[in-house]
Order: structure tokens, then sequence, then C-alpha cells
């Protein structure tokens, strides 16, 4: 083990992990392709095999979130997988995206049926608004049946406007005998599978408590006036709870491999109007409403363990200078782990993890760290300074299909490990997952207009 080395604080810490990633390069590319969650996928390349047949609903040429994430982590697989369809309300944009984006092998359609009824597409991949998912779906799911290629359905998180929704778009996919894949994409982040090893090979001891403190930055006094108005809304079913709470706490149930077994929230609107900012960022002095929360307190206790967890999701930024968007921190018996980062957003933001406690000796560390060895007491810096978490996390999402995919020799028996994720290193979210976690969301605005504690550790049920 590396000899102790004494820091005089976090930041000389953090300058020496950088200097032992340059002078360890190889060390550090070696051990990224013996690693389980940072090697490449495993059919990287792909001889004598198509690649999927990708049709995505709601693609432009040059902005949102499936031009952010899902075009360049597929365009980043080229063995794997090729756009050959295109679907918006206006068959112009599609035109255009396929002309800017030098799409050669994608074809526009004018309307969802004709999309969905294509034999040229292997995987659906649902990029479109929220509120627009439940009504784009369920005819995608009839029209479908004329093509007996489609497999997969890819789908953005949240889903649906509500659990009515999420239940019936479950019930539609597995009818339709698809494989689902679900957005919560922070289940594939460098850190998250790093804290998640940590924690399952017993390197903290037992998890005696857990604190987690985050800010979602479009629900504070400011709104920027070209922020879309759908998430400003309840009815829409974008908001604090269903984004930042939700893609962190089940980042923090995977983490743990753990569901709750009861919970008690607090949702406050005491924001209800936001000023607009313009395109430079300058007050107009116009107020609009905002319907959905500003802030929610949640508390719960984990099935393993009776783990206390304790939460604090705020709009807006940070009232304090040097106070991160995100904060997790983790106590076991035998050490801690913290994650930090500057977004609210666990599964959008490049995090920083650290880790303090006590390790065996020879045990393998994440590359890029540094090792502290004080006899008895290990710690850890582990930070990926260029990791562009927006484009990395779908992508290693597209990585566990393609793993799935060509090395599944029948197709039409689907693994049941693949029917529902869980707390597994392998495989990727679906729509079984995604329900359980909306299940708890329900839960969640249940016990805040109950005011009291609500049993939640029956909601992995019936699914």
């Amino acid at each position: 083990m590396r000899a102790c080395q004494q820091f005089n604080n976090i930041e000389e810490k953090i300058l020496h992990t950088q200097t032992l990633l340059k002078r360890n390069k190889k060390n550090t590319q070696r051990y990224m392709q013996n690693s389980d969650y940072f090697k490449r996928s495993a059919v990287s390349t792909v001889p004598n095999s198509d690649p999927i047949r990708v049709g995505i609903i709601g693609l432009s040429s040059h902005k949102g979130w499936a031009f952010k994430a899902h075009y360049p982590a597929i365009s980043q697989l080229p063995s794997q997988f090729q756009i050959t369809a295109l679907y918006n309300e206006k068959i112009e944009t599609s035109l255009e995206t396929i002309k800017k984006l030098k799409l050669s092998e994608a074809t526009a359609f004018p309307n969802l049926e004709s999309f969905a009824s294509s034999t040229n597409i292997d995987m659906f991949v649902v990029c479109n608004c929220v509120p627009d998912h439940y009504k784009t779906i369920i005819p995608l799911m009839e029209h479908s049946k004329k093509n007996p290629n489609l497999k997969y359905i890819f789908v953005e998180w949240a889903i649906g406007s509500s659990i009515h929704q999420v239940e019936v778009i479950y019930k539609a996919v597995a009818e339709r005998g698809l494989q689902s894949i679900v957005a919560l994409q922070g289940r594939k982040s460098p850190y998250i599978l790093r804290a998640k090893e940590l924690i399952s090979q017993g390197y903290i001891g037992e998890i005696n408590s857990i604190e987690i403190a985050a800010n979602g930055a479009w629900y504070g006094y400011n709104r920027h006036m070209k922020s879309p108005m759908f998430i400003y809304e309840m009815e829409n079913g974008v908001n604090l709870v269903t984004t930042t709470f939700a893609h962190t706490i089940d980042i923090l149930q995977y983490i743990t491999g753990s569901y709750f077994s009861r919970i008690n929230s607090m949702l406050f609107n005491n924001i209800p109007e936001q000023e607009l900012l313009d395109e430079y960022g300058k007050k107009t002095g116009k107020k609009v409403p905002k319907t959905v929360p500003d802030h929610l307190l949640f508390q719960g206790a984990l099935m393993n363990g009776n783990v206390p967890v304790s939460c604090s999701f705020k709009g807006g930024k940070p009232t304090k200078k040097f106070t991160k968007n995100l904060v997790i921190d983790i106590h076991g018996t035998k050490g801690d782990i913290k994650l930090e980062g500057d977004a609210g957003f666990a599964e959008i933001s490049n995090l920083v993890l650290y880790y303090n406690g006590f390790r065996e000796e020879g045990i393998p560390a994440a590359p890029g760290q540094a090792s502290y060895d004080t006899t008895k007491e290990f710690t850890e810096v582990y930070h990926l300074r260029n990791y562009n978490a927006i484009l990395g996390n779908i992508y290693r999402l597209y990585q566990s299909v393609a793993d799935f995919h060509f090395n599944t020799q029948n197709l039409t028996n689907v693994p049941s490990q693949f029917i529902m994720q869980g707390f597994e290193f392998k495989g990727y979210p679906t729509l079984m997952d995604a329900l359980i976690l909306h299940r708890l969301i329900e839960n969640v605005y249940r016990s805040n207009i109950i005011g009291s504690t609500v049993n939640v550790s029956n909601i992995t049920q019936h699914v």
C-alpha cells in the first residue's frame, strides 16, 4: 500500500490526484480495461452483425435532450447502433435534422403511424416532452404491431405525467412483448458504480445513516424566459419531486441495494411566482406563476438495516457561495462516502467521490484517485476531470443494451434478469424499475397530503 502522505487541505489532495493520474497513465488505462464498470462495451466491435436500427422521436438538429445526449451516444457506437428513422411533429424538423446531422440511412416520417409500422426499426427511442409521452407511446404500441422486427423501446424519464399513465404504458409495452430501457442513467455514472462497489464489498461496514442536500435550479426565485413552461405546472409531471428527487433517490437505492420501508415527506410551494430573466440573465420585472413545489423535505428508513435517510431538495442555487448543489453523505461503521456535484441533478453531474475508511492491502482502487495510508485508515479522492456526464451516462446505457443484444441468441425469450435491473451491476433500468420508483413518488405526495409517515414496503409487489 502506498506510503502515508500528509496534506494541509483537500485542494492539495486533489492536485496530488491529478499528478498521480499523469504519472500512472498506463496503469490507469490497464485498470479501466479490466474493470467491469469502466471498460468499454464487450461488443465495441461487432463483426458480421447488423447494428440495431434506431427510430428516434424528438431529435432535432440543434437543441433538445435527444440532440445533447442520445444522438452523440449513438454516434460513438456505430457498430452497434444506426439511426434509420425520425419522427417529429413537423416533418420539416426531421428532414432538416437528417440533412444537418448527415444521417444518410435515416427516413423522415410524416406521422406516428407510418413511423411505428416501419420494418426498418429495431428500437424506438422516445425523447419528446414528458407530457407527450403517453399520447405518443400508447398509439406507438398499437401501430408497431405491423413491424415484426421491433425488439426494444428506450423511454426517457419520467415516462408519463402521472402514475396512472406510467402503469398503462408499462402494461402496453409488456403486452407488445418489447424489452424496455428507461433513462435512469445515474446508475451508469462511474462515481455511483464506485460507491456501490465500496459499499457492496463492505469497505464502509454497515451503513448507519445517510444525508442528502440538493438544489434543483429551475424552481428558485428566477426563471429564464426561454425555459419551457411545462416544467412549472404540476399537472405535467415534471417537477422537483419527479426530477431532482427521483433521480437522486433512485441512485441512492441502487448504491445501497435497498428500497425504503417507510417514508415521510413535506412539500412546499413558497415561491408561487418567479421573475423572468432575459437572454443575458438580467431581471425583466415580469413575474409568472409556478404551481410545482420549490422545496421537499424527505426522510425514511431503508429496508436493509433500518437505515435512516434524511433529505432536503430545494429550488434555485445554493445560498452559500461555497456550497455544492448536490451533497450525499453515507456513513458506515468502518468508513464514510461523500459524493458532491455542481448540479443538483446527480444523473447529469460530473461528481467527486470521497471515501475514508479501512481497507485491506491489495484491494484495487479507482483510476485517478489519490490514496493515503495511515496504517489502518485509507482515503480516496476520485474524480474524472473531463468526464461529460450528460453524454457519458447515456452512452453507458446504450453500451449495456448492445452487450445484451449481441450476446443473446434468442431475443424472443428475454432473460428474467433484464425484466428488472433492480440493484444488479449489469443490465439497465427497465419500465418495471421505473414503475417502482413512481410508486415511491406517489407515496411522497400522499405523505405530504395526509401529514404522516407512510409504509412503502410493498411497492415492489404486483409489478
